[in-house]
């Protein structure tokens, strides 16, 4: 999936409005307790199209998503291949290399869409809560995916019951999921005398901060050398055992001891020790980039980095998230259906072909996709050996461990967006993270309520 072109960075001031205007990609929205409605004249299992295998006349379909030109080039290669295997669906596709979201919004409201789409697990809620979707729970369990060899945490962000999103049928098949971990400079670490994080074993917050004070490098009261790149927060928190809604998802419990200490950790790791970059230190290079020439020893990004840092000059490899235990959050891009797709039978056929294993396979082999089933991972496919990084097994470990993330909890993520906006007093050093927190806490119960009637039912 590559998400670090459509939904990274999570840091500070500068990283949390990206965040909210990039990864959860929220903003109103409801089902108001009802299920959305499956496409005019077409059933869960069919459509008035021609079956896909019949040598019936050629249907056409769109399919519309983003991706860099090499994402591109795989996914025109995939679209000329399914279409020798369907001869008689053509394709016909939409390429949206920047705004994604904001441009299919305003295709989603103009009552035209592709009929397959590529659906971000933060958008997933809003879109489908719309009726924007359709269902393909029954095409999945008629078809040849087998789910069960699919990692839970993948599916999961795609079921939505009428009231809160991981329950209920699915409405989309995961593109891929992306578990976060630790990249880290190898001949940084080896020059500095530093022993290379464990493969098996994540780092406590206390040994975080250790390893990240001796990779710190200060010359006239400048950092010349951070040990660690931005924090992705949520990770800290879950890490630590904090939570960020109730079970019922009717509360906010971002405010709990466990969620609070998480969060002021990372935050002291910019403000009072000084080895992690602050929003100024990355106003003019990315984190992306200070690891990239050598300014930043360790940071925290997805599989999606694998294909260019294979390109970079020094030595690097991966470990788990730096998170008290094998914990934190993993994004993903679903394909979805248009509800009003004449073509359901043809469209699912290709959301099939692309999540299934040829779709997965090719995804895989560029290097920027971990598979969407669990026996793919475990071969060459995924962990393709002589290349960086030399521990991919540890994308695995993670992809088993990581939650999808607190924005994909609730239909409406307005309640998301006014915790990570919030915090920016948190990251600029001017209140603690308890009082941020217990400030925060009745706007953004209000927020759930207003924004997620049916939970309330």
């Amino acid at each position: 999936m590559n998400l670090g072109k459509s939904q990274r960075l999570l840091v500070f001031t500068a990283s949390i409005a990206l965040l909210a205007g990039l990864t959860t990609g929220c903003g109103g929205g409801n089902s108001g307790g009802k299920e959305p409605a499956a496409s005019p004249g077409a059933s869960a299992t069919g459509s008035s199209s021609q079956s896909a295998e019949s040598g019936g006349d050629p249907v056409k379909i769109k399919f519309a998503g983003w991706g860099d030109p090499s994402e591109k080039e795989v996914f025109t290669k995939l679209l000329k291949g399914f279409e020798e295997k369907y001869p008689t669906i053509k394709v016909e596709y939409l390429h949206i290399p920047a705004d994604y979201v904001g441009k299919m919004n305003t295709i989603l409201a103009g009552g035209d869409a592709p009929d397959v789409f590529y659906v971000p697990d933060g958008d997933f809620g809003r879109w489908v809560s719309q009726g924007l979707l359709h269902p393909i729970e029954d095409l999945v369990n008629a078809s040849s995916i087998d789910t069960g060899d699919m990692w839970e945490s993948g599916l999961i962000r795609y079921r939505y019951d009428g009231a809160v999103n991981g329950q209920g049928p699915l409405y989309a098949l995961p593109k891929d999921i992306g578990p976060t971990v630790l990249y880290y400079n190898k001949d940084l670490f080896n020059k500095m005398n530093v022993p290379f994080p464990s493969a098996d074993t994540p780092m406590t917050f206390e040994q975080l901060l250790d390893t990240a004070k001796k990779l710190t490098i200060e010359e006239n009261g400048k950092v010349k050398q951070y040990g660690m790149g931005p924090i992705w927060w949520e990770g800290f928190v879950l890490g630590n055992g904090g939570a960020f809604l109730s079970d019922d998802r009717r509360e906010f419990l971002g405010n709990g001891t466990a969620a609070v200490e998480a969060l002021q950790f990372a935050a002291d790791l910019s403000n009072q020790h000084k080895v992690v970059p602050n929003a100024a230190a990355l106003k003019d290079m990315n984190d992306s980039q200070m690891f990239q020439t050598g300014r930043l020893a360790m940071m925290i990004t997805g599989r999606w980095m694998v294909p260019e840092f294979r390109k970079l000059a020094f030595d690097w490899d991966v470990a788990p998230l730096p998170v008290n235990k094998w914990a934190g959050w993993s994004g993903s891009v679903g394909l979805g259906i248009y509800s009003k797709s004449k073509h359901i039978e043809a469209s699912y056929k290709l959301v099939e072909y692309l999540g299934g294993p040829e779709g997965q396979k090719e995804q895989s082999l560029m290097g920027f996709a971990i598979p969407s089933f669990k026996s793919m991972a475990a071969t060459d496919v995924f962990l393709q050996p002589g290349q960086k990084p030399e521990h991919a097994e540890v994308f695995i470990k993670a992809a088993e461990n990581e939650v999808p993330g607190p924005w994909t909890n609730l239909p409406n993520a307005k309640w998301f967006d006014m915790l990570s906006q919030g915090l920016a007093p948190m990251w600029e050093g001017k209140k603690s993270a308890a009082d941020v927190l217990n400030d925060l806490k009745p706007k953004i119960d209000a927020a759930i309520k207003e924004g997620n009637p049916a939970v309330f039912k």
